[in-house]
């Protein structure tokens, strides 16, 4: 087997628009740098190549426009390419928002989408032999579920309202798994996953960052040098954040650093434990077509006189409104891929998917290690799982919008297509 990896600098000048929220956020400060970063995977003539962009969501021209100039330079076919966002909300400004009036910044995005693929060019310029190996640890205190069941049976986003708990939607992933790779018994760079959204940085952060992520990649440098290549790709949090109810967990300025050193910690003690993987290479990457959901005007009527009066209303109407307004398809195509190497299966979903989907796949999973990630390859917004649809429930997540389209069955349908798709790896 052969590896590298490769980071490129892409952080943007100071007043471009920071995606991530729905208004104008502009960039007032670099609390820290930004960057595009590459593994290329090689054995027997298969790659496996991953990219993971310090941005909110994938941009719709990501796929085709990096695909396509790493193929022009590598030869590697775009089959073989997964393009990851890490999903920070303090990223580079990529993402389209027309329902605000925030279109993507198209000078920095085509720089940004050229760096984005030399950092795979110049990864696969210096493969060498190298050694992968897995582990997974876990990280406790903070990913939360933030969808609740209060009394009377309804769900809400963000917090019970003043109202009791009587449970949760579901819970949360804790798991950190990481494949290291080595040459000559050297760590030279990491997979590393993790289901919490990157929303972590609070308002105190009026600038560019990476959220917990980045500090994850700075306290690993420490330890394994400059030259040491951190990948982190965002697990399955459509429904996770670092809020919690108990107010006895209160946020403090910067404390996503302290989150960030908490999972390099860890990364650093499974790294230190973890086992080959062995060889072999493949890929698998299809496209599925999923049915949207439709508005009409009995429904844009009874959820104005929802949303006057909820949490974030105004915001959600608005957003409901564009789309009744705009959409004129019924339907969609994304993009699905699982990738192997060695024992290790990453399974690639579009969109924000909610938790409980990362973990059927690692229970359903045929291979011995597994990560699930999301925000790669298509935008697939919120992808919710059935039970959230229930008529009673008042879920941010569900909020029909660009963001939110897709019927309630669009999560099982991708999770059953991505567990057949992984019988197919050789």
């Amino acid at each position: 087997m052969r590896a590298a990896f490769y980071e490129c600098d892409i952080t943007p000048p100071l007043g471009c628009n920071m995606p991530g929220y729905y208004r104008a956020n502009p960039a007032m400060n670099v609390f820290e740098r930004l960057y595009a970063k590459a593994v290329v995977v090689e054995d027997e003539g298969n790659y496996a190549v991953i990219i993971a962009i310090d941005t909110c969501e994938v941009n719709p021209l990501f796929t085709e426009v990096i695909t396509k100039r790493i193929k022009e330079y590598t030869g590697i076919d775009p089959k073989d390419v997964c393009i990851h966002v890490v999903h920070t909300h303090k990223g580079a400004p990529t993402e389209h928002r027309p329902e605000v009036g925030q279109n993507y910044d198209a000078a920095y995005t085509d720089v940004c989408m050229r760096l984005a693929a030399d950092a795979a060019i110049l990864a696969y310029q210096r493969l060498d032999t190298a050694e992968a190996k897995f582990g997974v640890g876990s990280v406790e205190g903070v990913a939360f579920n933030r969808n609740y069941i209060v009394e009377g049976g309804e769900m809400v986003s963000f917090g019970p309202g003043g109202k009791k708990v009587i449970g949760m939607l579901a819970g949360v992933d804790t798991q950190l798994p990481v494949m290291t790779f080595e040459r000559d018994g050297k760590p030279i760079g990491a997979l590393i996953s993790f289901a919490c959204h990157q929303d972590c940085t609070g308002r105190e952060v009026n600038g560019y960052s990476a959220d917990y992520s980045s500090i994850l990649s700075k306290e690993l440098k420490k330890i394994y040098g400059e030259d040491f290549v951190s990948l982190f790709m965002i697990g399955t949090c459509g429904d996770i954040n670092d809020l919690d109810t108990d107010p006895t967990h209160k946020r403090y300025p910067f404390q996503y650093r302290d989150y960030g050193k908490k999972m390099a910690k860890e990364a650093a003690r499974v790294m230190a434990e973890s086992k080959p993987v062995g060889g072999g290479v493949s890929v698998v990457k299809e496209e599925i077509t999923l049915k949207l959901r439709q508005s009409d005007a009995e429904y844009v009527d009874q959820k104005t006189r929802k949303w006057l009066t909820a949490y974030a209303g105004m915001m959600r109407l608005r957003n409901l409104i564009y789309y009744h307004t705009t959409n004129k398809q019924t339907e969609d195509t994304l993009w699905l891929q699982v990738m192997r190497i060695g024992n290790t299966c990453i399974y690639v979903y579009p969109g924000e998917i909610y938790v409980n989907f990362g973990l059927r796949i690692k229970k359903s999973s045929k291979f011995q290690n597994n990560f699930v990630i999301e925000n790669s390859n298509s935008f697939g917004g919120y992808i919710p799982t059935p039970e959230a649809f229930a008529p009673e429930n008042d879920l941010y997540e569900t909020s029909l919008c660009e963001g939110s389209r897709h019927v309630p069955e669009a999560g099982d349908q991708m999770t059953d297509r991505l567990l057949e798709m992984a019988e197919k790896l050789s």
